[in-house]
């Protein structure tokens, strides 16, 4: 009997062990569940926020820059051909019936207009008005003689109105964009002294302006002509008729010309008599031009 009693106190004592053991391998599971769970989640909220703020991988990246780079070429892109960039000289006429001068623009390009007067200098502008203000923005600072314009749509047609300083009548010009050719720098050439006009060695200006002398200022052969050698200074010569048309920086003091022009960067042209030596002068030296090949 004793025995047997010993035995159920021995199984009383060890009851609460056995209990606590299992309550304590049931926490350490549900903590490694936990665990689990927590990590889970950190990796899922990691995952879900690397989607939401880098959703492209780096070829895509890639790939995106490549196409915007693209477009950003192609909007920059003029349709069509870009217009051929040109610098020329023109007469203004301003008789009654007369056709205005033509200025050709282009988006995105800036067109310089400079007055001049028949000798080459300079003539100021006073004041100038626009016929399509919304078309076409100009800049001016209001005592040179050049005007900046620029075309501000791709297809435009206007009028400007240029009064200079000392002439009643106003300049007119006709202005249009989306041209093959626009135009750097023109040039306009008044009939008649400017303000700043210089005195000139020789015969007096003629009523009329040459176009001849205009396109050998800008570097082209009169028609008809016969090449001529010159020696002394740099400048070139063409024989038309008995006349001889220089292309020169030089002021000429001899022979007495019959008509000349220049323009601001100080290159000159001369019509004259024809004739074997020219003496001229640059920075007030004298220097003398032979001329041969008649």
């Amino acid at each position: 009997m004793l025995t047997n009693a010993k035995a159920a106190n021995l199984d009383r004592q060890n009851l609460p062990q056995s209990s606590n053991s299992t309550s304590a391998a049931a926490l350490a599971d549900k903590a490694k569940e936990d665990s689990v769970s927590i990590q889970a989640l950190n990796k899922a909220a990691f995952g879900s926020m690397t989607q939401t703020m880098l959703p492209m991988t780096p070829e895509q990246i890639k790939r995106l820059r490549e196409l915007f780079n693209q477009t950003q070429a192609a909007a920059a892109t003029t349709p069509g051909t870009p217009p051929r960039p040109t610098i020329s000289s023109q007469y203004v006429k301003l008789e009654p019936g007369a056709t205005p001068t033509v200025i050709r623009l282009a988006e995105g390009y800036v067109t310089t207009l400079a007055f001049l007067d028949s000798t080459g200098q300079p003539w100021p502008v006073d004041n100038y008005d626009i016929g399509n203000p919304q078309a076409f923005n100009i800049q001016w600072d209001k005592k040179s003689n050049l005007l900046m314009i620029q075309a501000t749509s791709l297809y435009s047609v206007g009028n400007l109105a240029i009064q200079l300083r000392g002439l009643e009548t106003p300049v007119m010009v006709t202005l249009i964009s989306g041209q093959k050719a626009v135009d750097y720098r023109v040039d306009l050439r008044i009939t008649g002294n400017g303000p700043n006009a210089k005195a000139l060695l020789g015969r007096s200006l003629p009523q009329t302006a040459d176009p001849a002398l205009l396109n050998i200022l800008e570097g082209v052969a009169p028609a008809g002509n016969k090449p001529l050698k010159i020696s002394g200074a740099l400048a070139q010569a063409w024989l038309v008729g008995n006349h001889i048309y220089l292309r020169t920086r030089l002021t000429l003091i001899s022979p007495a010309w019959i008509a000349t022009m220049s323009s601001p960067d100080g290159m000159k042209a001369y019509e004259m008599p024809k004739t074997p030596l020219i003496l001229g002068f640059d920075a007030g030296q004298s220097i003398q031009l032979k001329v041969e090949g008649f």
